[in-house]
């Protein structure tokens, strides 16, 4: 990208297949919903609901009232849910934009009653139920007193009742799945018997979306994997078992620039810390880029990136603002040279889940640490 050291690429086509795909997994009268807090995954929530939108996305999952508002600017007729916490000072904004907030207690519920009333409209709620992730949430348990604390109020509107799992994705059983879903339908007729019939029913996320359609309620929320990613190797390896054929293509590629490249004999010291020793004659690059941007320090001597189509090893430790790796292999390399951080060049390619592997984590941080000011593009 020109006048960027360091962008993100984001493949529309890609973006719109793996849509496609999670869409034909639902039956008739079942919703997507694109799933874009946290920066839609990292990937760019400016860059990411245009997309969806015109793709025929409806419906959209935030974490945060801000994310809202960018939100209701890019689709100004969209629903979108708040899944996250909203203080108390904001929830004005929340029925001012239409939004529609995740609540769990009784001082949230009244309050956005109150607000509503003040401004004379309804605040559109989603009961989120506990069932064993030990997140938001009330216990089935507690479902009917809430339900009877809103039933008078008449500035409210419960549209949504959701949970979310905790090991849907990463058990070899499914027993503890099955128990959370089994206490959600229990909350769900809970509120049938106090006179409640919220249209949306949402529990299902990517892995519940892919392996278990009897999850799917009214509404799926499938996130990682609208960007690509499996949720986890177990839940790939399921869907294989279960002949849920479906091919997701990552969304997002990261590059950067060749800085400066220079030789260094056997013996030199690398980086801070001097933490790594040339084991010969070697020619290195300065890339500029580091943990600041999103390049986690755990790659420090292990990372890998691409440059002219060739894997090279991040040198030494990874800094704020660069990285030195190995290029000695390649003997055309020059300055500005394309380096590919996420993505493929030729015939190698560097994955988030290559990356996650590499520092103990998964594709989810991987991304969504991306550093929000460095551009992305969409292609």
């Amino acid at each position: 990208m020109q006048g960027a050291k360091t962008w993100v690429e984001i493949n529309a086509q890609a973006l719109r297949s793996n849509i496609a795909a999670l869409r034909s997994l639902l039956s008739e009268g079942v919703t997507y919903a694109g799933v874009v807090k946290s920066n839609a995954y990292g990937h760019g929530l400016s860059q990411i609901v245009p997309i969806m939108r015109d793709d025929g996305v409806a419906v959209f999952c935030v974490d945060s009232i801000d994310e809202a508002i960018l939100v209701r600017a890019l689709a100004p007729s969209a629903t979108i849910i708040i899944l996250g916490y909203t203080l108390h000072d904001r929830l004005a904004d929340v029925v001012e934009i239409e939004a529609q907030q995740t609540v769990y207690d009784p001082e949230t519920i009244q309050m956005l009653n109150d607000v509503a009333a003040k401004a004379g409209r309804t605040a559109k709620l989603h009961l989120k139920i506990e069932t064993g992730t030990m997140r938001q949430g009330i216990w089935p348990e507690q479902v009917a007193a809430i339900a009877q604390m809103i039933a008078p109020l008449r500035n409210v509107e419960l549209v949504g009742v959701s949970t979310h799992y905790a090991n849907v994705d990463e058990a070899e059983s499914q027993a503890f799945a099955e128990y959370q879903t089994e206490r959600f339908w229990l909350a769900c007729n809970i509120l049938r018997d106090e006179g409640f019939h919220p249209p949306w029913i949402h529990l299902a996320c990517s892995a519940a979306v892919i392996l278990y359609p009897q999850t799917h309620g009214t509404l799926v929320r499938p996130g990682v994997s609208t960007y690509g990613f499996w949720p986890s190797r177990q839940a790939r390896h399921a869907a294989r078992l279960l002949n849920r054929r479906i091919e997701l293509e990552p969304v997002m590629s990261w590059k950067t620039r060749v800085a400066q490249i220079k030789d260094a004999p056997m013996g030199t010291p690398i980086g801070f810390g001097c933490s790594e020793v040339l084991r010969r004659h070697s020619k290195v690059a300065i890339i500029p880029v580091g943990y600041y941007d999103g390049y986690d320090r755990r790659l420090s001597s292990v990372g890998e990136v691409i440059i002219r189509g060739q894997l090279c090893r991040v040198l030494g430790r990874v800094c704020m603002n660069m990285i030195i790796v190995d290029v000695t292999e390649i003997p055309k390399i020059m300055i500005e040279d394309e380096v590919v951080l996420i993505g493929r060049s030729s015939k190698n390619r560097m994955r988030a889940e290559d990356i996650a592997d590499r520092t103990g984590t998964i594709a989810y941080e991987v991304t969504t640490r991306i550093h929000p000011l460095i551009p992305r593009i969409v292609t």
